[in-house]
């Protein structure tokens, strides 16, 4: 029967060692950010607020865009479903 090295077992130690090192990182980070979304009704809430803050924005470049262009907003949308 062939014996393990002891040197191949070292070598595994700091991989593991590493890895915990990781996993205890990432569960002492978990729920970091709970008492900060609490703020704002929770992260799906605070999540909606900023798709629709998102969403108004896009819509105003788009009209300026149009308005730049020379385009009524009912050009852009006829210019824009044909590109």
């Amino acid at each position: 029967m062939m014996k393990c090295s002891p040197f191949m077992t070292d070598e595994n130690r700091p991989a593991a060692k590493n890895q915990d090192s990781r996993r205890e990182t990432w569960l002492r980070l978990r729920g970091v950010a709970k008492d900060i979304y609490a703020q704002y009704g929770g992260g799906e809430a605070y999540l909606r607020k900023e798709r629709e803050a998102f969403n108004r924005g896009m819509e105003r470049r788009e009209d300026l865009i149009a308005e730049a262009m020379g385009l009524s907003p009912n050009k852009a949308e006829i210019a824009k479903d044909e590109s």
